[in-house]
This record gives C-alpha cells, sequence and structure tokens, in this order.
C-alpha cells in the first residue's frame, strides 16, 4: 500500500535525477529493501530506535499529505495537505485503525488500478521517442534510490513481501518510461495526469483521484498511529504534537523536501537496524 501512495508522487523526483536510470533505481531499492527484510532484525525499543521509527513513519505521513494535496487541490496543495495531516491524528486519536481485512481489501484494489494502468500504456503506442540515456549519474542515482526506498519495505515484514512490492514498482515505472519518457515525467510532480494524457484516458481522471484517495488516506493513518505509538503508546499529547508537526511541515514542504525526509528517515532506521544486526553477532 505505502508503494502506491508514494510513487504517485515520487516518479517525478527520481526521473527528473536519474533520467532512464530511475529503472535501475527502482531495481537496486527493491534488492535492499528485500535484503533488509531477509537479514536485519526489526527495529529495536530503544529510544532512539523509536524516535527512528517514528520520524520515518512520519516522513511517510508528511509523503501522503503531499500526495493528497497536489493531485485533488492542485489550487491549494498546502493547505490540502495540512488538514490532511490534522485528519489523520483525529483519526488516531478517534481510534481508527487499518485491520488486515481492510488492508487486503485496499491492496487489492490498488494491484488491480496498477494492472489496468500497466495494460493502458502498453497497449497504446508511446508517446515519446526512445533517445539513448547518457551515463548514469551517481547522485541522480543516490537520490533515486534514496526516494523509493521507503515505498519499498512492506506494511508487514517479509521478504517475500518486499520482492512482490519491487516487482509492481518496477513494472509501473518501465511501462512509464514507455510511454512519457524522463522528461515529461520529470516536468510535473503529478506524473500520472500527464500519464493518463499521454496514453489517451483523460476520460479516467476521476479514477485516478478516487486512487489517489485510496491510496493515501488509510496508510497515512496506519503510519501516523505506528508513528505515534513509537512514542508513546496512550499519550493524546503525542498524537496532537505528531499532528502539528506534520501539518506545519505540509502546509509549506514540498514534494522533493517530503520524499528527501521520509528517504532520510528511512535510511536511519535502516542503519539502527544493521547496528542491530551486529549487536547480535558478537553476542552470539
Amino acid at each position: 500500500m505505502r508503494l502506491a501512495g508514494g510513487l504517485l508522487i515520487a516518479l517525478a523526483v527520481c526521473t527528473s535525477g536519474a533520467d532512464y536510470w530511475v529503472l535501475l533505481a527502482a531495481v537496486v531499492a527493491a534488492v535492499l529493501a528485500v535484503a533488509a527484510e531477509a537479514l536485519l532484525p526489526p527495529v529495536g525499543d530503544t529510544r532512539l530506535d523509536r524516535i527512528a521509527g517514528s520520524v520515518s513513519r512520519l516522513g511517510l505521513v508528511l509523503v501522503f499529505a503531499t500526495t493528497f494535496g497536489q493531485y485533488l487541490f492542485p489550487s491549494a496543495p498546502g493547505i490540502a495537505a495540512a488538514v490532511f495531516a490534522v485528519v489523520a491524528a483525529v483519526a488516531d486519536l478517534a481510534g481508527v485503525r487499518l485491520g488486515d481485512y481492510a488492508a487486503r481489501w485496499v491492496t487489492g484494489l490498488l494491484l488491480a488500478a496498477a494492472a489496468a494502468l500497466i495494460a493502458i500504456c502498453v497497449g497504446i503506442p508511446p508517446l515519446a521517442q526512445f533517445i539513448a540515456p547518457d551515463p548514469p549519474s551517481v547522485p541522480g542515482l543516490g537520490l533515486a534510490v534514496l526516494v523509493l526506498l521507503p515505498f519499498l519495505l512492506p506494511r508487514r515484514p517479509g521478504a517475500g513481501r518486499a520482492a512482490a512490492v519491487g516487482a509492481v514498482a518496477v513494472a509501473i515505472i518501465a511501462v512509464a518510461l514507455y510511454q512519457l519518457g524522463p522528461v515529461r515525467l520529470g516536468l510535473s510532480a503529478t506524473s500520472f495526469r500527464e500519464l493518463l494524457a499521454a496514453a489517451d484516458a483523460v476520460s479516467l481522471a476521476p479514477v485516478l483521484s478516487v486512487v489517489v484517495a485510496v491510496a493515501t488516506v488509510p496508510v497515512a493513518v496506519d503510519a501516523f498511529t505506528d508513528a505515534r505509538e513509537r512514542l508513546s503508546p496512550e499519550s493524546p499529547k503525542a498524537t496532537l504534537a505528531c499532528g502539528l508537526i506534520v501539518a506545519v511541515a505540509a502546509a509549506f514542504a514540498g514534494p522533493v523536501v517530503a520524499l528527501g525526509l521520509a528517504g532520510v528517515g528511512t535510511l536511519a532506521e535502516l542503519v539502527l537496524r544493521v547496528r542491530a544486526r551486529g549487536y547480535r553477532a558478537r553476542r552470539a
């Protein structure tokens, strides 16, 4: 579920920096996600671990809020993103939780949307003409991997789940590059609107709006609750503090800042997981 909400806005940022090599970046990020799930223990329970885990998940909420605002309220994306963050905090206070049954339904709907998008892009002749890419830019590749990685780590731990998420991400990025090319993909934060226009599927714009809502709202509430519980399992003050922080950030941060914060938070969490694995190995 994280993948859909993140890729809706991450694809433009990744492509603008990595060109066609964004596909390689997606493969590298997918391999890293699978390795992390297969080899690393979950985040520990020390104060530093809990803070890092909370920050990485609040970064995800910020990305989903930004995605929601950019796609559904393009005339005032910052205000819409801030309201989105407040709604996530209120939902947490009200005890709203994304159960396994609801998560399966949301995942199924998003997979159906991904399959439809892939079919549309493959079935219609591409608008862009392929131009051989320049040699890869190391900073561009690194940025793309950092941006994509948070959305390739599955909601529930498991190397198999990470591999499945990575395969879907690579497929979507491949057909998007095939249909639009990296230049047009990198021009707009809402590149999936451009993708529908290029594939003569503008009539599906309302469906895209529904997909954006489904891909952002449930997973944002889930990530917000996870972040807050890592800081304070029962404190309403923690909910209010987290909600205020994300709302203020969402009002002023654009897609690049939101994605960067999510990526750095996730990287910090992975570093702590690597440290925990080394500590366990020394004790064994």
